[in-house]
């Protein structure tokens, strides 16, 4: 039988990762096209954002698989700090 609740909780952090790993790869591109430094592309809010976003669903899918009330709360933790950096991120960008 599936257990459908595993397979959401993963789907989340796995949703997370190819995010992450396409903030970065269009990033890489973008810096390339530009002929700029990848660090200068790395801290505009373009990037920021992706990249908070899949932190945020990274650790929340974690927080959600946790097996140890230790590893809940460490992920929790990360989820939080990920959130405060998303809206911080949707604030700059909305400006």
């Amino acid at each position: 039988m599936v257990n459908w609740t595993s397979m959401a909780f993963n789907g989340l952090w796995m949703l997370g990762a190819a995010v992450i790993l396409s903030a970065f790869s269009i990033c890489c591109y973008k810096a390339t096209c530009r002929e700029e430094r990848l660090e200068a592309e790395m801290v505009s809010p373009s990037f920021q954002l992706p990249l908070a976003l899949g932190l945020q669903l990274v650790s929340l899918g974690m927080t959600l698989l946790g097996p140890h009330w230790w590893e809940r709360v460490a992920w929790g933790l990360i989820c939080t700090m990920s959130a405060l950096q998303l809206w911080i991120g949707w604030r700059r960008k909305r400006r």
